[in-house]
């Protein structure tokens, strides 16, 4: 297990990558934003397999549309 900040509250998590981070919060299929050490990025395949280290930040914002 490692503490990182998630959503600026830090959080346990035993996660490797940040893409397994996400699947645990983010079950079903959805469209994120991810804000890692100040860098963005999207779409699952810029995340999916970035590192996790203790006391990473992390910032997670979900894409809606509408009109």
């Amino acid at each position: 297990m490692m503490t990182i900040c998630y959503q600026g509250a830090p959080t346990e998590t035993a996660a490797a990558t940040v893409g397994a981070f996400l699947a645990e919060r983010f079950p079903e299929t959805c469209e994120l934003l991810v804000e890692y050490e100040g860098e963005a990025f999207s779409g699952q395949a810029a995340y999916q397999s970035l590192p996790l280290k203790p006391g990473a930040e992390l910032n997670v914002f979900r894409l809606v549309s509408g009109g």
